[in-house]
């Protein structure tokens, strides 16, 4: 968990100690595997960060359109719903 924190908050403090921690536990093709898993989750929520995008489901479980979401939610969308506290 420590190695998904740091490469998702501040990859460039990860070094040589994170590295052999991880090498105790996981093989090469391991940590290749976690590094795309990664890679493509971080991605995937940096891009639809960017977006003004609302929950597809209500409270209650039932899909709605983004239309309908809004109303239920709010102003701001559950994507930038960490921006609205800054």
């Amino acid at each position: 968990m420590r190695y998904v924190e740091i490469v998702s908050t501040d990859p460039d403090s990860f070094g040589d100690a994170e590295w052999g921690d991880l090498r105790q536990h996981l093989s090469e093709d391991e940590i290749a595997e976690l590094g795309m898993f990664l890679v493509g989750n971080l991605g995937f929520h940096t891009f639809f960060g960017s977006l003004k995008f609302y929950p597809m489901f209500a409270p209650d479980g039932r899909l709605v359109s983004q239309e309908e979401s809004a109303a239920i939610y709010g102003d701001t969308p559950e994507s930038l719903q960490g921006e609205a506290a800054e």
